[in-house]
């Protein structure tokens, strides 16, 4: 069945969206701690510049991010301090047309794809199978109302309890949880966390209700999982 339109969102910059990389086949995409650190620094690696990440969780067949896309002048600034032969040519296609939204969207694609690609290679290499990774294209909804986005990061932030993975979200350790609770900004925007929620306290208070609210129906986003 094709993906639905819905779900692979245009990227736009400074924009919002719910990112989801799942599996084919309910394929497990992580054997043990070394392969959860790798996806997590390959994924940084390639969108690192170009996005910023505000939520994630890691579950055995799929993850989920909540990421806010860097702004123009950000990305302009990234591809001038790079060297020329590092660049992809989506890069510098954008570079030259950086007004062109289809060349914007066109790069973050290539750079997630790419990095979906490298991922694949490494479980391929490591585990001695051959095939696809994961299914096409990854899921991506955009984000525009804060009520939203809050609703999108706590759903993230919870999705191991969802799937029982874990009693509470909060012992789960391959989520963003209390990395922002840490202000740890290795590879979350924490800080813009912690404000967008108006301190720790509330961010800990408001996961705590809207988690026992919406387990007693469905999440906001369940059909991304």
């Amino acid at each position: 069945m094709p993906t639905p339109e819905s779900l692979k969102a245009h990227f736009y910059p400074e924009a919002f969206y719910h990112i989801v990389c799942k599996s084919i086949d309910a394929l497990f995409l992580f054997h043990d701690n070394k392969d959860y650190q790798v996806f997590t620094e390959r994924f940084k690696k390639f969108t690192g510049d170009f996005i910023d990440i505000w939520s994630f969780c890691l579950i055995p067949n799929h993850t989920h991010y909540i990421v806010k896309v860097k702004s123009i002048e950000a990305i302009i600034q990234f591809i001038e301090s790079t060297a020329t032969e590092n660049l992809t040519a989506a890069m510098n296609s954008f570079y030259t047309d950086s007004k062109n939204e289809l060349l914007f969207n066109k790069m973050i694609e290539r750079q997630m794809n790419s990095f979906l690609v490298s991922y694949a290679n490494y479980i391929n290499n490591k585990y001695n199978r051959n095939g696809g990774t994961f299914q096409k294209p990854f899921k991506r909804i955009q984000i525009k109302e804060e009520g939203h986005l809050q609703q999108a990061i706590i759903y993230t932030n919870a999705n191991a309890q969802k799937h029982r993975l874990a009693d509470d979200f909060k012992n789960y350790p391959f989520t963003s949880y209390l990395a922002v609770l840490e202000n740890d900004h290795y590879y979350v925007d924490a800080q813009s966390v912690l404000n967008f929620f108006h301190g720790a306290e509330k961010f800990k208070l408001i996961h705590k209700e809207q988690v026992a609210y919406y387990y007693q129906k469905d999440w906001p986003d369940s059909k991304l999982e």
